[in-house]
């Protein structure tokens, strides 16, 4: 669910928004780029662990961050 007037970003957009690839995100917020790449596709789930990891890398809240 969205707080307010905030949109939540999916994986593509929050390295869009550092100007970085998917793959310097994950070695950012130290997650395998292969699996971080297969989140943004759809192929897998981002974990618990994983949200925490990129709210840590970006400074994005983890609501505020798509995990589907």
């Amino acid at each position: 669910m969205q707080n307010g007037s905030e949109i939540k970003m999916n994986t593509r957009a929050l390295a869009a928004n550092m100007k970085i690839s998917i793959e310097e995100l994950a070695a950012k917020a130290d997650i395998d780029a292969g699996h971080l790449k297969s989140v943004s596709s759809g192929r897998a789930t981002m974990t618990a662990t994983d949200l925490i990891k990129l709210s840590k890398a970006t400074g994005v809240s983890p609501f505020n961050i798509d995990t589907d």
